[in-house]
């Protein structure tokens, strides 16, 4: 047994980082085929620009930068940032993480545990009123972008009633507005997931064994019918948790925290290719660790998956 459970761990971390060369390689090549760079400014002479780029070994043909690049990286080196002066983009992530798993984890715990919850509600009511309501509910937090959500949640808490601050993160009121915001995800894909499996899980002929045998209907309804939908859960909330986590671009954009997200698209924007490089790894890491945890999770919970494997 425990050599089996080596050998899957083994493989799926051979897959990972197999996975994790492939997308630096593809996101390395990506950045630098986008039009412009990192200096490249009109108001800069043309010397300084060159003098820049020489600094930065960007006048290096592209496959001599890529192996400088790794060997920086298997030594845990994420290089300068290109933009940001006598910064490290060690040290720009580092900072970054800890407001993006501040806003994160609250976040993923809010959205999910309500998801859940209605989403419950919802696939064990019989009130067809409260399904249709729930449903709207559920519908309507897929299909709304999160950017629009958070603008709506500024217009409303901070603008017309002023009850919230709008942005920045420098007390406790600060962080509601964007862990609201970001909670819309998870709430979404967990409620949708939810609601379809407890109402599938409903007809089962367990349930009709369970329910002949007298127990009572709540006991059935929570012991049986929602344990056994909360399994296919799992398959998704690694994914997610990695992508909320590692922040959110648009609502840490409009919220103006000095996150992961915010980073990122200042980064894009200016060309600034090892911060780039530097978030890819870091959010790269968090969803291949996480999926391999969620794996071993759903192989342990469920017998058949481990036999099946």
């Amino acid at each position: 047994m425990l050599l089996r459970l080596l050998n899957t761990v083994l493989r799926r971390l051979l897959a990972g980082f197999l996975t994790l060369w492939v997308i630096l390689t593809i996101t390395f090549v990506l950045i630098r085929v986008l039009p412009g760079g990192p200096f490249q400014n009109p108001k800069v002479p043309e010397s300084v620009q060159q003098a820049l780029a020489a600094k930065y070994h960007l006048d290096a043909p592209v496959w001599v930068q890529y192996g400088a690049y790794m060997q920086g990286l298997l030594q845990g080196d994420l290089g300068p940032s290109l933009t940001a002066e006598n910064r490290r983009v060690n040290d720009l992530v580092a900072e970054s993480t800890g407001y993006s798993v501040q806003i994160g984890i609250p976040a993923m715990l809010l959205g999910s545990l309500l998801g859940v919850a209605l989403g419950a509600l919802a696939g064990l009511t019989r009130l067809s009123w409260l399904d249709a309501v729930l449903s709207v509910v559920g519908t309507a937090s897929l299909a709304m972008p999160s950017f629009v959500f958070a603008g709506g949640l500024v217009l409303v808490f901070a603008l017309g009633l002023q009850w919230l601050p709008a942005a920045t993160v420098q007390t406790p009121g600060h962080y509601i507005l964007p862990v609201v915001a970001l909670s819309l995800s998870p709430f979404a894909f967990c409620f949708a997931l939810i609601r379809n499996t407890v109402r599938e899980n409903r007809l089962q002929p367990f349930v009709r064994v369970k329910q002949a045998a007298g127990l009572p209907p709540l006991h059935i309804a929570l012991r049986h019918v929602l344990r056994n939908s909360l399994l296919p859960l799992l398959s998704i909330l690694g994914p997610l948790t990695a992508a909320i986590v590692t922040g959110s671009f648009a609502v840490e954009y409009i919220f103006a925290v000095p996150g992961l997200g915010k980073h990122f698209i200042n980064a894009v924007g200016n060309r600034d290719y090892t911060v780039v490089m530097g978030i890819t790894v870091l959010y790269s890491v968090v969803l291949i660790v996480l999926n391999l945890l969620t794996d071993l999770l759903m192989g342990w919970l469920d017998p058949r998956l481990r036999e099946g494997r």
